[in-house]
């Protein structure tokens, strides 16, 4: 099993140049250990000797684990810099490519931009009181919704005034143009850095009593991850902090000044869509999905619950400050939010 690896996004590009001399170094010492055991083979054949061929065996795992290892580096390489797609993700299955022209063009032509709504009122499903705080990033991420609510929102009473835990859902692909969390709306982001959807959101932002001022954590997966970067990165709303798992966070400049939490699969494509992340703010924690998955099997919401589930176990000292720092004591009050476009 491979553990979490952590990456600055201001640290990228040294991290890349160091892990692609440690993969050509895997890379040829898996060769070397292959190649040692068919010298051994050929050998033990030759003189008759089976202790050869036992370790012929052995040495033939030896190679393999190294090749396992140097096959799982690259998809390390691909999540850090998807241009490095090619080369990878043929040998981990990571499908990792760099799509930043295809998504700019789409954006030039795509049909969808004239009918995005500037503000979309959204309609309250439920409230639940005494909703408990969250400890950590995965309760945070376990709170995200589903189905036709794709906002939640948790309102906490404190000493100092009202805090906020915002929780925004990802692409409803099965969704057409009336629907705000469709896949266009993650074009009208990269192209404007706002959306349908992030409009929706700040409609329910506005409903449950969210100020300017008022302290606001913004959780997002996929979509969702990249609405809360738009969010905190217009200087609308007083983010304390962003916590993203399975987004193309390149779709928007990454906010400055504010604690952001990345976390993807390298075996996911999703957030490769958004291109390189724009921006030196934030922490990127790649973590492989286990067991392996891939394609768009990675980037379900509940392989995701089982790496933040991993990441969790680690207590990387980092996130259990910014944890820590955000705790909220007493109950409070859960919101989910429905959107519905203008004029339905």
């Amino acid at each position: 099993m491979i553990p979490p690896i952590s990456v600055e996004t201001n640290t990228f590009r040294y991290t890349l140049d160091a892990l692609l001399v440690r993969s050509d170094d895997l890379r040829r010492v898996a060769a070397t250990v292959a190649n040692a055991a068919q010298y051994v083979g050929i050998s033990a054949r030759l003189n008759s000797e089976p202790e050869r061929l036992v370790l012929k065996i052995e040495i033939e795992h030896a190679a393999k684990d190294i090749a396992d290892v140097h096959a799982d580096l690259e998809g390390v390489i691909a999540t850090i810099e998807p241009s490095e797609w090619a080369r990878a993700s043929l040998v981990t299955g990571g499908p990792w490519p760099e799509t930043r022209g295809v998504s700019e063009w789409v954006v030039n032509y795509a049909p969808w931009q004239s009918v995005a709504a500037r503000w979309v009122p959204v309609t309250m499903t439920r409230r639940i009181d005494n909703a408990n705080a969250p400890q950590d990033f995965l309760e945070r991420f376990a709170r995200i919704p589903t189905g036709s609510e794709r906002v939640r929102i948790d309102r906490f009473d404190t000493a100092t005034g009202p805090r906020f835990e915002v929780y925004l859902a990802g692409t409803n692909f099965a969704a057409g143009p009336d629907n705000p969390w469709w896949v266009g709306a993650n074009t009208e982001l990269l192209a404007s850095g706002a959306s349908r959807s992030m409009s929706a959101a700040e409609s329910a932002l506005n409903h449950a009593g969210v100020t300017g001022t008022t302290p606001i954590v913004l959780t997002g997966h996929s979509q969702g991850g990249a609405i809360a970067l738009a969010l905190a990165n217009s200087g609308r709303y007083a983010v304390e902090a962003v916590f993203t798992a399975g987004t193309p966070a390149g779709l928007v400049e990454s906010p400055a000044n504010v604690p952001i939490v990345h976390v993807v699969h390298p075996e996911d494509p999703v957030p490769a869509l958004g291109g390189v992340i724009r921006g030196t703010a934030g922490t990127t924690w790649i973590v492989h999905t286990e067991p392996r998955s891939t394609g768009t099997d990675a980037h379900l919401a509940s392989n995701y619950q089982e790496s933040l589930r991993r990441l969790d176990g680690l207590r990387d000292p980092r996130l259990m400050a910014l944890e820590n720092r955000l705790q909220i004591d007493g109950p409070g009050t859960a919101m989910w939010f429905r959107a519905t476009l203008a004029g339905d």
